[in-house]
């Protein structure tokens, strides 16, 4: 679940178990996780310093509440998107040639305006298995490809495109402040278009960053829906927001006078016209869409 914003698996399990059982001692954490003491403080270390849990008295730990803490790794894995695109854009300005086309290894500069316009094209036909994009403003050179017959689609637009139309079978997603247009075809070969340029980027380390910018982006978008006129009502939103600031189904049912059962409908409804997986999709659609109180 939270492995695309950087947290391994000891980290969540750790994470999960204190929010869902509460503050808990390092011993009754190991008993419960059957991990090793030296691996249960690594996990807590890194979840301290991530800001996901702080310490309480008589050495017991609690997690920071569910949306506190996925908000803050989502604000720090921006920011490591954010290098990654700039250092690719001065790799690609360090690698550029006389030549129109420069390569080096497993990276490529197209510096042709021809080249660049197809490279998308060729990307995709390469593609035997799946198309990972993501859209920040589409362009001449840069539509949203269609893929080959059996060749699956993950689409992800900035929450600006949520207009889009995207032709054909794809899977798509909104997601906030992309960072850049991408194009990735299936784990082997990815196209980062630049400024005046692109880069053809081939398996290494620049492929695997890239590999996890998509994957980031893709953890933390909501999946594309249409919203029909009487979708929401006043209740609704007033339910999403107590339920977003972390008040459970029966202390929302209070404010709201609604009982368990209709505050569970409410929400299953609402999941099945968002297309939400979860209730931490729900709330990130909520917030992408204003629907929020």
């Amino acid at each position: 679940m939270f492995e695309a914003l950087g947290l391994s698996r000891t980290e969540e399990q750790v994470y999960l178990r204190l929010l869902r059982h509460g503050p808990a001692s390092l011993a009754t954490l190991a008993a419960a996780t059957a991990l090793t003491r030296r691996n249960l403080k690594g996990a807590i270390e890194r979840l301290n310093a991530l800001g996901l849990v702080s310490s309480l008295r008589q050495e017991r730990l609690m997690a920071v509440p569910l949306e506190i803490g996925v908000d803050h790794l989502i604000q720090q894995r921006r920011h490591d998107l954010e290098v990654i695109r700039h250092s690719a854009l001065r790799l690609g300005l360090e690698l550029q040639a006389a030549s129109d086309t420069a390569t080096s290894g497993q990276i490529t500069v197209l510096t042709s305006p021809h080249e660049v316009s197809l490279a998308l094209p060729q990307l995709c036909q390469v593609a035997e298995q799946e198309l990972r994009i993501l859209v920040r403003s589409p362009a001449d050179g840069y539509p949203i490809p269609e893929a080959a017959q059996g060749v699956s689609r993950k689409v992800a637009l900035d929450l600006s495109l949520a207009e889009l139309s995207v032709k054909g079978d794809a899977e798509v997603r909104l997601a906030r402040d992309l960072p850049t247009n991408l194009a990735i075809a299936d784990r082997e070969m990815a196209l980062l278009p630049l400024e005046q340029n692109a880069l053809i980027v081939r398996r290494g380390n620049l492929f695997d960053a890239l590999e996890a910018l998509f994957e980031a982006v893709w953890a933390r978008g909501t999946p594309l829906a249409q919203e029909p006129n009487d979708t929401i009502d006043m209740q609704d939103r007033e339910l999403l927001s107590l339920l977003v600031a972390g008040l459970t189904d029966d202390a929302a049912g209070a404010r709201l006078n609604m009982s368990r059962r209709t505050v569970a409908r409410r929400v299953q409804r609402l999941m099945m016209v968002t297309g939400a997986h979860s209730r931490l999709q729900l709330g990130w659609w909520a917030r992408e869409r204003d629907w929020l109180s």
